[in-house]
């Protein structure tokens, strides 16, 4: 009989791809984006060519010195600086920027103000545009700053969204809003790519097609001047306070927005609670949450009991470290109970086990060690643990946008990170609001509504697809508080044996 010959494993080989810009001058993020694609195992950057000489900087003197001074005060980088398009390449530039057909080329990146069409038929998989602005946003008051990754397949055609990203505008500053914008569009071009690499054309054949643009207007300092007196006039009478709030017997009905049937528990002037779980316990009912003193500046965990007769003890410190922790994430698993308090500030994932209930915890293992994210979300499948937090692209300080999954075959074993991270990238229901939950045999997951503040709504999503390589899932509710009673946003929801629990901010005087 024949031998069989081995079946070797198929590899696609890496992209070819192009960039093609007006200048040899690009802001760093660009120039930074395709640094990491040159570092990437599915691409290569074969071929980059420039029309042009280096452009010196257009803007008004007013704008560059509001520029400067709004760097200074909200202490960010500048991630529009000018560099040299091969600083962190080895790829050379052509001599001439013009036979692109000789290069074989599977993507043609143009940028800047390059002229596209002239890349028309020269990649196989089209040409391909970054998109990001942050100032005018700003200027014109949109609650939210979009970003996006256009492809345009055949000449002519309208440009497809191959990633598309939406966050939280900072209405009183220009560079606080560009600075994690640009951080986490520079890494569009890397995950675009993977998912080229791994799908093909097909995958790009059924991104979203667009049709017009957005107009662009005129930019003007004013509204930014308005909206930092606004809120500098706020911040110094009126302060910010989260608060928790319950109900019993009314598990399965929405939330209300006014919270209508709920009993409010308000902290002391001088601190806020947030971030509660519920911990049932021989038909005792306990609430883990994040307590934060104002003087402090960093919080830790306490908890409280609730009883059915409306009343609430004290509460106790149960865990406190020398970094922040909040989002006390609950769950009992082999007769254990444990706690995932969010440590981002630490760079870990990390598991407390319950020595003596409820104040004595003690760390059982670091899940994952060396990352960014905040509100780590457990939930056990069928057949594997998931893990859903928001992490922030590079250094950003922003973590409301993007939702990042992991899994493991088993609690305390190892965490890999899904196929496609982040698997969901938009401030407005990416960040975990509190434990997934069935109902009427369908997976949902509550989400916080991060836009046009931090925490100013829960979005409730059905989840269609969780497996190690796809993710998807639908919003099918929206809970955004009414302001006219006092309420200005919520962010967590949990529910068991009965009871219901939420937390809403509102605004109190400092000078009470």
């Amino acid at each position: 009989m024949a031998a069989v010959a081995p079946v070797s494993s198929f590899i696609p080989k890496k992209l070819r791809v192009g960039l093609f810009a007006d200048s040899p001058l690009q802001p760093r993020w660009v120039v930074e984006a395709f640094a990491k694609v040159a570092a990437s195992d599915f691409a290569e950057i074969v071929v980059m060519g420039t029309v042009g000489e280096a452009k010196s900087a257009g803007q008004p003197w007013l704008w560059k010195l509001y520029g400067a001074l709004d760097r200074r005060l909200f202490r960010a980088g500048n991630p529009d600086e000018p560099l040299e398009l091969t600083k962190y390449l080895t790829t050379k530039s052509p001599a001439d920027a013009i036979p692109y057909l000789q290069h074989d080329l599977d993507v043609a990146f143009a940028l800047d103000d390059f002229d596209d069409r002239v890349l028309d038929g020269v990649a196989r998989y089209g040409v391909w545009r970054l998109h990001a602005d942050g100032a005018r946003e700003v200027v014109e008051g949109a609650p939210l700053t979009g970003s996006s990754l256009q492809v345009r397949l055949a000449p002519g055609a309208e440009p497809r969204l191959a990633y598309q990203s939406w966050s939280r505008t900072c209405p009183f500053s220009v560079a606080r809003n560009r600075d994690p914008l640009l951080a986490k569009t520079s890494e569009f071009a890397w995950r675009a790519l993977r998912e080229a690499h791994r799908s093909g054309l097909a995958w790009l054949e059924q991104c979203k097609s667009l049709r017009g643009g957005a107009e662009r207007r005129g930019a003007s300092l004013a509204p930014i001047l308005r909206n930092i007196v606004s809120r500098g006039f706020e911040r110094a009478f009126q302060r910010e306070q989260w608060f928790l709030a319950f109900r019993w017997n009314h598990s399965s009905q929405p939330i209300p927005p006014d919270l209508e049937g709920f009993t409010r528990i308000v902290p002391p002037a001088d601190r806020t609670w947030a971030d509660p779980f519920i911990v049932e316990r021989g038909g005792r009912h306990f609430i883990f949450f994040e307590e934060l003193p104002f003087a402090a500046r960093k919080a830790h965990i306490s908890v409280i009991e609730i009883g059915r007769d409306g009343r609430w003890s004290a509460p106790q410190r149960v865990l406190e470290r020398d970094h922040h922790l909040s989002y006390p994430f609950m769950l009992e698993h082999d007769g254990r109970l444990y706690m995932i308090p969010e440590t981002a500030q630490k760079g870990t994932v990390e598991l407390h086990r319950c020595e003596e209930f409820p104040l004595r915890w003690r760390l059982e293992k670091v899940l994952l060690e060396g990352v960014r994210l905040v509100d780590a979300t457990l939930h056990r499948g069928a057949e594997r643990w998931w893990m859903f937090a928001n992490g922030a692209a590079g250094a950003s300080r922003v973590f409301d946008d993007e939702l990042h999954l992991f899994h493991a075959e088993n609690l305390l074993g190892e965490w890999r990170p899904h196929a496609r991270n982040p698997v969901k990238s938009d401030a407005r229901c990416a960040r975990p609001a509190g434990r997934l939950y069935w109902r009427g045999g369908q997976l949902y997951r509550p989400a916080q509504i991060c836009a046009p503040v931090y925490g100013a709504g829960l979005s409730i999503n059905r989840v269609l697809r969780l497996t190690p390589q796809e993710y998807a899932e639908r919003q099918v509710e929206r809970v955004l508080p009414e302001r006219g009673r006092g309420l200005l946003g919520l962010h967590t929801l949990n529910r068991a044996g009965g009871l219901t629990v939420v937390d809403a901010f509102t605004r109190r005087r400092r000078f009470a």
